[in-house]
């Protein structure tokens, strides 16, 4: 559609795909590809070919399209201080932010080394907004579901979308009356469904859910702890069945630790300090 409204639109005369010609491992997206023609090019890409994949090219117009409400609006909330729940932001935000080197040279080893990069572009956009006094700070349940929305907005990526789940779903139970301890447990389940990770597949669950299980039963020391224990449990683990590192050999695993681990266990043990 918006090829169609461009300045380039009356110089275009011919379209192939929409199309999945060529794919990246899992990663959806597009790749848009501008050929000037003369008639012996378009003889040949109008030639019939024995490839399943190629598409004949068709005449050039405007798409027809459909308007469709919006998934989400963006969450309201008013500003409101409280110095407690400023202080575990301000203390997670600045972990993430100093993480983001370490968790990067981890992610080169298991991944595509933008785990840190991304956790911190999340944390940065939250701590400005601490700083600018624009957080509901006061408010449990508007607090989680807007750093849901920021973070699907700024982080991008897997981790960007799984995260606002995460957030999202459990300022949604914190809304409908559940403690914080439960509601984040909600939000863990519901990030699961739809990210298709369990314990044990070598993602940042595997410092999350021993974490937050051990927040409701024991509060928030021995949730750092267990956060850390399950982070460093990740370089004993040979295989990865979910995410980037799935695609990678145990040899390259072997030893190193989950990077989205390490970042929730950095998050959990920066909380926890001064009391």
């Amino acid at each position: 559609r918006e090829l169609s409204r461009s300045a380039l639109k009356d110089r275009i005369d011919w379209l192939i795909g929409p199309a999945p010609l060529v794919s990246a491992l899992d990663m959806k997206g597009f790749s848009l590809s501008v050929l000037p023609l003369n008639d012996n090019v378009v003889q040949a890409l109008n030639a019939p070919v024995e490839t399943v994949g190629w598409l004949p090219p068709v005449a050039f117009g405007e798409p027809h399209a459909q308007s469709l409400p919006l998934v989400r609006d963006s969450v309201e909330a008013t500003p409101s201080d409280n110095p407690h729940v400023r202080t575990l932001l301000d203390r997670a935000t600045a972990a993430l932010i100093a993480l983001e080197a370490h968790l990067n040279a981890l992610d080169a080893k298991v991944g595509d080394g933008d785990t840190g990069s991304t956790f911190a572009e999340g944390a940065r956009d939250i701590a400005q907004k601490l700083a600018n006094n624009q957080l509901p700070l006061n408010d449990a349940a508007a607090l989680l579901q807007l750093i849901g929305e920021r973070l699907a907005t700024v982080m991008g990526g897997s981790s960007g979308v799984l995260m606002s789940i995460f957030f999202t779903a459990a300022g949604q139970k914190v809304a409908d009356g559940a403690a914080l301890p439960d509601a984040l447990l909600a939000g863990l389940a519901r990030m699961k469904h739809y990210g298709g990770a369990a314990p044990g597949d070598r993602t940042l669950i595997d410092a999350l859910q021993p974490a937050l299980e051990a927040l409701k039963n024991a509060g928030l020391a021995a949730a750092a702890q267990a956060a850390e224990q399950g982070a460093k449990a990740t370089a004993q683990m040979g295989k990865a069945r979910a995410g980037r590192s799935s695609y990678v050999g145990s040899d390259n695993l072997e030893g190193v630790e989950d990077p989205g681990a390490v970042a929730v266990a950095g998050v959990f043990k920066a909380i926890t300090q001064g009391g």
